[in-house]
């Protein structure tokens, strides 16, 4: 039995100038949306074992930034997981945020949580880091780590999904370039895989692909759209910033979108 929080894209920056871009204009400073989401989930009603980040902590891999998510971020009482994105330094992370099990910055890596076993891969650092090939060495690792956790269940984690969506700018743009060989590994594991979470693409969907969920979770600061032939992303103003619920009992996962309202803002 596990209860986890995923969150993503928080894009914490020191620069008040962050999110000037069009694609972002109708969103608050990514530091309001992030402060909100640390409110609203020190007021849930139920215990969590931990919160996983799957990157774009920061809005650029700036010390100073670091140091600001960490004093926005570490108001959370539960064990934090980060992963780094592409607008992420994973040295600077694990400098600045990482802290025991209190928080980890895992890059490609393998770590037991209450009987389940986390796979999480790192293509922040990769050729595209919008778009990431995956390296030999790292699907190797990746094939290595999903065989030596035998017979027990397992979860993976990423900034950027795996597989395709019919999207082409997720596809083309923002997606692993050969995701498919990571899907390959976790299908021969399939009965076995939990789910996969990812961010990336700033917005709360879910994919099931040969028996293996993949979830993404809303981005905590704004939201993209999603649709067939759709080839650029563009602002989804109706989507609100939140994060996902995640409770896994047996062999079932449940996931809930969690919005933040305007009141959360106030």
């Amino acid at each position: 039995m596990l209860t986890f929080l995923h969150i993503s894209d928080t894009h914490i920056s020191v620069d008040s100038r962050t999110g000037s871009h069009a694609l972002f204009a109708a969103a608050p400073h990514p530091n309001r949306c992030a402060e909100a989401l640390v409110e609203a989930i020190r007021q849930l009603p139920f215990p969590i074992d931990f919160i996983l980040h799957t990157g774009d902590v920061c809005a650029d891999p700036l010390r100073e930034n670091y140091r600001l998510a960490l004093e926005i971020l570490g108001r959370l009482e539960q064990p934090l997981i980060f992963l780094p994105g592409n607008h992420d330094s994973l040295e600077l992370m694990r400098d600045i945020l990482s802290e025991g099990e209190r928080r980890r910055v895992m890059g490609d890596g393998h770590i037991a949580i209450k009987g389940y076993h986390l796979l999480t891969i790192d293509g922040s650092g990769a050729d595209n880091p919008l778009a990431p090939t995956l390296s030999e060495a790292q699907i190797e690792g990746f094939a290595a780590a999903a065989s030596r956790t035998e017979d027990e269940p397992m979860l993976a984690a990423a900034h950027y999904p795996f597989i395709r969506t019919g999207v082409p700018w997720i596809d083309d743009e923002s997606r692993v370039q050969n995701g498919e060989r990571i899907h390959a590994i976790l299908a021969r594991h399939c009965p076995r895989v939990a789910g996969v979470f990812f961010g990336h693409v700033h917005q709360a969907a879910v994919s099931v692909c040969d028996g293996i969920t993949y979830a993404c979770c809303p981005s905590a600061w704004s939201n993209f759209a999603g649709y067939p032939g759709m080839r650029s992303a563009e602002a989804d103003v109706g989507t609100p910033s939140g994060f996902n619920l995640v409770m896994i009992r047996e062999k079932r996962s449940f996931i809930r979108r969690m919005f933040l309202t305007a009141r959360d803002f106030s």
